[in-house]
C-alpha cells in the first residue's frame, strides 16, 4: 500500500472516529478533543503534508482533488444506509463533525496545502448534498477565540440576522439581566457557564440550516421577545424560567438529537 492510499484510509477512520467525539464540543472539552486527535492522526498529517511538498506542483492540485473526495465520498455512502427517520439528526452529527473536527483537525498545521485540501473537501461535501445543511470552512483557531469571547452567542446571533446593531435594546437587556440578576446566585452563575459551553455548538448547526433567518426569528418571537417583556414588567423569575425552557428545547434538538 502507497503512502496516499494509507491516506485514504486513515481520513475515512478520522471521519468515523471523530463522530464519537459530537457531545464534547463544549468549552472545556473542546481543546482537549482536539490535542489528542493530534496525537493520534500526527502521523496522517506529516504524511499528507509529505506528500505535497514531494508531488510536482503541477501535480499538487489532481492531488488535492484526490484526497478532498475521499470523506465526502465515504460519508455519502454512508448517509445512504441512514433510515429516512434518522436523517435529520445523522445531518446535524455529520456537519458538526466536520465543521469542528475534521476540518480543523486536517488544517490545523496551516500549510497552504492543507488549507486548500480542506476548502475543496467542503465544497465537494456541499456539492454531493451528503446532508441538508450547507458546511463552511472552519479553523481550530476560529472556533476556539469563539468560546473565549463569551459573547451572549444565541442572542447575538439572532439580532445579527434580524439585521440589529451591537448595541441595540434587546442586547443590552439581556446582557444587563445576564451580568445583574443572573450572576447575583450561585444557580445563575451555573447557568451562564452552562450556556457558554454548549451555545457556540447551537449557533454553528443553526447557521448551516439553508432556512437558518426562519429559526432565529421563531426562537426570538417563542423565547427572547417573551423574557423581554417580562423583564420589562420586573418578572425576572419568570424570565429565568423561560430562558431554562428555551436552553433545554435548543440543547435537545440540536446537540442531544
Amino acid at each position: 500500500m502507497d503512502k496516499t492510499d494509507r491516506i485514504k484510509k486513515e481520513l475515512i477512520v478520522l471521519f468515523d472516529e471523530m463522530l464519537d467525539h459530537r457531545k464534547e464540543f463544549r468549552r472545556k472539552q473542546y481543546a482537549g478533543v482536539i490535542e489528542d486527535a493530534l496525537k493520534r492522526y500526527e502521523r496522517t498529517m506529516e504524511d499528507i503534508m509529505q506528500c505535497f511538498v514531494q508531488a510536482p506542483e503541477e501535480e499538487r492540485e489532481a492531488l488535492t482533488e484526490e484526497l478532498a473526495q475521499v470523506i465526502p465520498n465515504h460519508a455519502y455512502e454512508k448517509m445512504q444506509s441512514v433510515k429516512k427517520r434518522n436523517r435529520d439528526r445523522d445531518s446535524m452529527d455529520y456537519n458538526l463533525n466536520m465543521a469542528v473536527y475534521v476540518v480543523p483537525l486536517l488544517n490545523y498545521s496551516k500549510q497552504k496545502d492543507c488549507i486548500a485540501l480542506t476548502k475543496r473537501m467542503v465544497e465537494l461535501w456541499n456539492g454531493k448534498g451528503i446532508t441538508n445543511m450547507h458546511l463552511t470552512h472552519s479553523t481550530y483557531d476560529e472556533i476556539a477565540a469563539g468560546f473565549e469571547r463569551k459573547l451572549c452567542y444565541i442572542t447575538t446571533a439572532v439580532c445579527e440576522s434580524m439585521k440589529k446593531p451591537d448595541d441595540c435594546y434587546e442586547l443590552r437587556t439581556f446582557r444587563d439581566f445576564r451580568d445583574g440578576y443572573l450572576m447575583e446566585t450561585e444557580a445563575g452563575r451555573e447557568l451562564i457557564e452552562e450556556y457558554y459551553e454548549i451555545a457556540p455548538g447551537i449557533v454553528m448547526l443553526i447557521n448551516m440550516q439553508d432556512h437558518a433567518k426562519d429559526i432565529y426569528e421563531s426562537i426570538y418571537k417563542e423565547y427572547l421577545a417573551p423574557c423581554l417583556k417580562l423583564i420589562e414588567k420586573g418578572k425576572k423569575e419568570a424570565c429565568l424560567e423561560h430562558y431554562v425552557s428555551m436552553m433545554c428545547g435548543l440543547k435537545k434538538k440540536y446537540l442531544y438529537a
